[in-house]
């Protein structure tokens, strides 16, 4: 888990909290500035219902009894009335004729809202907004009190008003108010609320946001602890198994070739020329890779495993063998590529068995067809099989045999090069070339290391004879 994964993550889920947790204030808030609106519009009514009731009062105190005749006594009495209660800045009242719905009186005079008709006009409850009739309707249902509280949209503005129906002058007091000074200060309280609702949950979004990454920073930290200290493990653990793997391997290509009379050093050879040719062919073919080159050299060992069910009468005659005797020895290779055949089988699809399989089978095929066990001729013999005969044949040429010395690179050089077109793929011929002084300096080196060995071991006995 490498960082700016850990970064995007952290940013989105934080992002995610911050933006629900904004979306939650905002409609808190919404809720709330509803609700006391609310709340603030029916206790505007309520105050509106007390004026009224206190006008009534007065009226019915002072017997005022006709406001529409020309002399105007009566509305100044109401006037003076009215002027004594004490309005809001906000309020006014409205007298309304209920037959006609014409203002008979309205107070204060210099009101915004004119003094026109409302009693057509539909009132809308405060508590579900429905539309409960007209002010005239509204009033014409009550059959006691004969009161009615509400809005109405004069203008386009808001009016909270309430609404009594006068016996005595068959009238409506109407008492309004508009509700623009009220949410102007409920708007200013809430917009301070809202701004520091929003630094508030801003705040919590960044320490979140801090908690979150050092949260999810020690997880990965742990996480990563844990994922080097279990790959260090499992790499070690690999690496020891490869091992002994590889060295379970070679020494089962020992104890077959142990059986020859080679020195022990054919395979080391074998598998140092197969290394030097497959890195020449890797330029041309991708498929030859670091681990499939390591793989190849490795089976090469196995070339010869299937020697182990040759008879020793034959395997180790010191003499050349009789075309009886070659063609038991060329059995060899089915031994060896049946014996690998069924571990493959066994195993299941794996790449360094099906090239050690490939090697024990075609590794005396030639190119030219003349090989054997089956005469399989140029692309049709597996390529590592052709790479493995090259290396095979040079060095049985430059190693000493109880029935031949060994030859010089330059000698083996040529027949390799001779061989090239009939024995040999021509494609292996020229990477031979193009490394032989590598090839000629293992041979040398290797054979000076087993003829050391040799006079070693000779001189061990002298002295263990003489002793």
């Amino acid at each position: 888990m490498n960082n700016t994964p850990r970064w995007l993550w952290v940013i989105l889920i934080s992002s995610i909290q911050l933006m629900l947790l904004l979306i939650a204030v905002v409609i808190l808030f919404t809720w709330m500035g509803d609700l006391t609106n609310t709340m603030l519009g029916q206790q505007c009514c309520l105050d509106n219902h007390m004026l009224s009731q206190r006008v009534i009062d007065s009226i019915e105190t002072e017997n005022i009894r006709d406001i529409r005749s020309a002399d105007a006594m009566d509305e100044g009495k109401l006037e003076s009335v009215v002027s004594k209660i004490g309005l809001p800045s906000d309020c006014f009242v409205n007298v309304l004729d209920f037959v006609s719905g014409q203002s008979l009186f309205h107070f204060p005079h210099n009101e915004d809202i004119p003094a026109d008709s409302f009693v057509d006009l539909p009132i809308y409850s405060l508590t579900d907004r429905s539309n409960i009739g007209t002010l005239r309707e509204s009033i014409s249902k009550q059959t006691d009190q004969r009161h009615v509280s509400g809005s109405v949209v004069w203008n386009g503005s808001q009016v909270l008003v309430s609404a009594r129906y006068l016996p005595q002058l068959n009238a409506i007091i109407l008492i309004g108010q508009q509700p623009s000074l009220a949410n102007s200060g409920l708007a200013g309280m809430m917009k301070q609320y809202k701004a520091s609702a929003f630094a508030i949950t801003l705040l919590i979004g960044l320490i979140g946001i801090c908690l979150t990454f050092i949260i999810v920073r020690r997880i990965g930290q742990t996480i990563t602890n844990l994922s080097d200290g279990l790959e260090e493990v499992v790499t070690g653990s690999a690496r020891e198994l490869v091992r002994t793997k590889n060295a379970v391997i070679f020494g089962l290509a020992k104890l077959a070739e142990s059986r020859d009379n080679d020195t022990g050093e054919h395979l080391d050879r074998i598998r140092i020329y197969v290394t030097i040719l497959a890195k020449e062919l890797a330029l041309t073919h991708p498929d030859f890779d670091e681990e499939f080159v390591r793989n190849l050299s490795l089976a090469s060992s196995l070339h010869d495993i299937g020697k182990v069910g040759i008879p020793d009468s034959i395997l180790l005659k010191p003499g050349r063998l009789t075309p009886e005797e070659r063609g038991i020895m060329e059995i060899h290779t089915l031994i060896g590529g049946e014996c690998l055949d069924a571990i493959h089988a066994r195993l299941g699809e794996n790449e360094f068995m099906n090239v050690a399989r490939q090697i024990a089978y075609y590794h005396h095929e030639r190119w030219d067809g003349t090989g054997y066990p089956h005469s399989l001729k140029e692309t049709e013999i597996p390529l590592v099989a052709r790479i493995v005969a090259v290396a095979d044949v040079y060095d049985a040429l430059t190693s000493k045999r109880p029935y031949k010395k060994a030859m010089t690179h330059l000698e083996s050089k040529e027949i390799i090069v001779s061989g090239s077109g009939k024995h040999f793929d021509p494609q292996i011929v020229d990477a031979f070339l193009k490394h032989e002084d590598e090839f000629e300096e293992v041979s040398v080196h290797q054979q000076t290391i087993s003829d050391e060995a040799a006079t070693s071991n000779f001189q061990r006995l002298c002295e263990a004879a003489k002793s």
